[in-house]
């Protein structure tokens, strides 16, 4: 949660009441009103994610898709999951799993390839012969953060890399999932 509240950039003091009004970290001990995390907490979806619809009402989309830009910087991830371009999008549902818990324990083991249900997926399908995939996300989050996240993904490893979100897949309009392409050269 850390990561995400620092991909507020200049919005991360406004970002940190909403979390502390809904019910997420504590506040800091220096009286300016951040919200401080513990890394070694779990901390309540339904209550993430509201923050994040108020977050969306009140600041918009640019800055729920700079929080996702964000969050493949600094998020924790297993193995070799981010080793080139290609490997980092087979193993996206894989790493947000990881990045999740239920009941305290983590969604997904990397030692075991066990993951557990209950948040939603990442599928991505490759096309054949070309530097694309396309990404079918059913998760809970926003569109805005989820297209940060998998530009974010592709930009780690490729500047050039382009996302597009299919306006005929999206959730907002009754799909069961939203789609994104990514290209790169």
């Amino acid at each position: 949660m850390q990561v995400t509240l620092d991909g507020f950039g200049s919005f991360t003091l406004l970002a940190s009441k909403i979390l502390l009004e809904c019910g997420l970290g504590e506040m800091d001990t220096d009286g300016v009103g951040m919200a401080k995390l513990d890394p070694e907490k779990w901390y309540p979806l339904d209550a993430f994610l509201r923050a994040f619809d108020r977050v969306q009402a009140e600041f918009g989309d640019y800055t729920l898709k700079q929080s996702g830009l964000y969050i493949v910087k600094k998020a924790s991830q297993p193995g070799d999951f981010l080793t080139g371009i290609a490997r980092a999008f087979e193993t996206l549902d894989m790493g947000y799993h990881y990045n999740h818990a239920k009941s305290g324990k983590r969604m997904f083991d990397p030692q075991t390839g066990q993951m557990l249900e209950g948040i939603g997926h990442y599928k991505v399908r490759t096309v054949p012969g070309k530097t694309q995939v396309f990404v079918d996300a059913d998760t809970p989050y926003p569109c805005a953060f989820e297209e940060g996240l998998v530009t974010g993904l592709g930009q780690q490893f490729n500047a050039g890399a382009k996302v597009m979100h299919d306006p005929k897949t999206c959730r907002k309009k009754g799909a069961p999932a939203c789609t994104y392409s990514i290209t790169w050269k």
